[in-house]
């Protein structure tokens, strides 16, 4: 494991760098989904949702335990995390909440109230602990923000809590992220945007990304899930990925072909 950068350091964000930590996030993936590749997306996957859950939580129970936060550090609750960042700032330290793995956004079928018809949309929900690590391994691999597994938080509670480690990025304060450079960021990364219509989730319809060669869908991704550094150079550091699989999305272009560290 690479040890956390001085106060002096640049932390590394290059896309093109190894990809070992984002390998580790899919090995254990893999661990906690019972070694297979299995992503649950689509309604025809539904009623498989809460044996699969019930599963990954049995598996992650026997996780490697998460080391405590450092002392000192400034501590704030987010939407998702419980974060830690030490004194003085160099790495964030995330647990997930409370039974609860991030969020995914996946495809459900509702009755739309003026026609009276079944329609396929695109919906928020609870993400697996499989699918929260697979999302920190696409963040790393294609966009460059290291972040560490640390393993679980109280293993023995009977919804364990993951933890995750990322390097601390210092930013100038009068010059955030903005919509306009969001944007620029998933074109130059050949992202396409979703159109509203397709999301039931009234606060992510201008803020979903898809990008068709390797099928990854992204969403959440508000300027305040991204900091500029004082290079300049724009980095997400919190964004809700879903890997759609060839031959199922209803409302997407067909994947070129799944996505995956090789390319």
């Amino acid at each position: 494991m690479n040890p956390s950068p001085s106060p002096h350091e640049k932390p590394d964000h290059h896309p093109d760098r190894s990809p070992q930590n984002a390998r580790s996030h899919l090995e254990a993936a893999t661990r906690l989904s019972g070694a297979c590749y299995s992503l649950y997306f689509g309604p025809e996957r539904k009623n498989q949702l809460a044996t699969g859950r019930e599963n990954e939580l049995r598996r992650l129970a026997s996780e490697s335990k998460a080391p405590s936060p450092p002392e000192p550090a400034s501590q704030f609750l987010g939407g998702e995390h419980e974060v830690w960042v030490d004194i003085p700032p160099t790495t964030v330290f995330k647990h997930t909440l409370t039974g609860f793995y991030g969020r995914i956004l996946d495809e459900t079928v509702l009755l739309d109230p003026r026609t009276f018809q079944n329609r396929r949309k695109l919906a928020m929900r609870g993400a697996l602990p499989s699918e929260y690590l697979r999302r920190w391994a696409v963040m790393e691999s294609i966009f460059g923000l290291e972040t560490h597994y640390k393993g679980v938080v109280d293993p023995s509670g009977a919804e364990p809590r993951m933890a995750v480690s990322q390097p601390y990025i210092d930013q100038i304060v009068d010059d955030p992220a903005m919509e306009t450079d969001v944007t620029a960021f998933f074109a130059a990364h050949g992202f396409t945007q979703v159109s509203a219509d397709l999301i039931v989730n009234p606060e992510i319809q201008s803020v979903t990304w898809y990008r068709q060669r390797d099928g990854i869908l992204i969403t959440d991704a508000h300027p305040r899930n991204f900091r500029k550094d004082t290079t300049g150079v724009l980095i997400p550091i919190d964004l809700v990925i879903t890997l759609v699989p060839p031959g199922v999305s209803k409302l997407l272009p067909e994947p070129e072909k799944p996505w995956s560290l090789e390319g």
